[in-house]
Parts: C-alpha cells; sequence; structure tokens
C-alpha cells in the first residue's frame, strides 16, 4: 500500500512516531513514521458519508486520537465546505461541522 495520486497534505502525530496524509485520490493515510510503512488507510475523505468532498488541510488532535480534516466541494460554482472529525484508531467520522460562510485553508 502507499500514496496513488500526488498529496495534498501532511500532518505529524503528536509523539512523532506517524503522520498523516490526504492525497488527491481521496485517501487519507496513516504512515509509520520511521520506515515509512503505510499503516491505515480511510477510503472516500474525512467526511466519510460523502465522497465528493475533498481535504484541503488536516490537524491531530493534541492526544492523537482523532484528525480533523478540513474539505471542500465545488459544484456548478457553488463551494462548500465542511470539517470532518476521524477517529484514528477506526478511521470513522465521528463529527461532521458545515462550514455556512468562509472556507477552511487551515486547522
Amino acid at each position: 500500500r502507499g500514496a496513488t495520486a500526488p498529496i495534498r497534505c501532511v500532518v505529524f502525530s503528536p509523539d512523532g512516531h506517524t503522520f498523516a496524509t490526504s492525497g488527491y485520490d481521496n485517501i487519507n493515510r496513516i504512515w509509520h513514521g520511521f520506515s515509512g510503512s503505510c499503516l491505515k488507510e480511510f477510503r472516500g475523505n474525512s467526511v466519510a458519508e460523502d465522497h465528493t468532498f475533498e481535504a484541503r488541510c488536516l490537524a491531530y488532535s493534541p492526544d492523537g486520537t482523532v484528525i480533523a480534516c478540513g474539505c471542500y466541494r465545488d459544484h456548478d460554482d457553488v463551494s462548500t465546505d465542511k470539517i470532518g472529525i476521524l477517529d484514528v484508531s477506526t478511521g470513522e467520522c465521528v463529527r461532521s461541522i458545515d462550514i455556512a460562510e468562509g472556507f477552511v485553508s487551515h486547522l
């Protein structure tokens, strides 16, 4: 397993042992920080119920148990943004926050 498309964003876990990436293939991955091997793939994207969103940015929680992902979708000249909160151990989206105005560029 490994990246199959260019990477949009990379973020290291708080302990530095792993890092997360999100790529143009809309797959979030957790990597081993020392060996570089892919440990886990989260198919789709960070707002798991809707595969049309693309990740723009990622951030680990201070305890490393969840990752926040800023996502966007352009459809018919209308941009929609969300923040998805992923459980690192399962890859499940535990919360999705709609952004009413503006966009998410950094977390």
